[in-house]
């Protein structure tokens, strides 16, 4: 269960349909703008293996597990702007995120591509907030 009310335009399966195994471990974030909702992101530690083209050994990271914008004011910035507060909320810690038919807008938002060395297509598209590895 997250901290978040059951608000129309979020996805509820993601934010109220999922038990969670370590609740304590996740951080939830809500994006608020004039008081009013906008974005919402679960965000937890991670650490990324060398499985990527360009990363050599593991990084400690931050991964946005779900990241979403209300569905009536999407298409208007608001994912760029909550994502450039995320990273300075986790200044010192690459932000990644695996993304599940959001590619175009983690590239969009100028994030980095980080292909599998293994060439698997079945894994999501890592995508990270700064270059990092080799």
């Amino acid at each position: 269960m997250t901290p978040f009310q059951a608000v129309e335009g979020f996805t509820h399966r993601w934010w109220h349909g999922i038990a969670e195994d370590a609740p304590n471990r996740k951080e939830y974030i809500q994006f608020l703008i004039d008081g009013e909702e906008v974005g919402r992101a679960a965000v937890t530690n991670y650490s990324l293996p060398a499985h990527y083209v360009g990363i050599g050994s593991e990084v400690t990271t931050k991964e946005i597990e779900f990241f979403e914008i209300r569905q009536d004011l999407r298409r208007r910035h608001y994912g760029a702007e909550f994502a450039r507060h995320l990273i300075s909320h986790y200044t010192g810690y690459p932000l990644i995120a695996f993304s599940e038919g959001a590619d175009e807008f983690w590239a969009e938002i100028g994030w980095h591509y980080y292909p599998r060395k293994d060439g698997d297509p079945h894994y999501c598209k890592l995508f990270v907030s700064q270059k990092i590895g080799e």
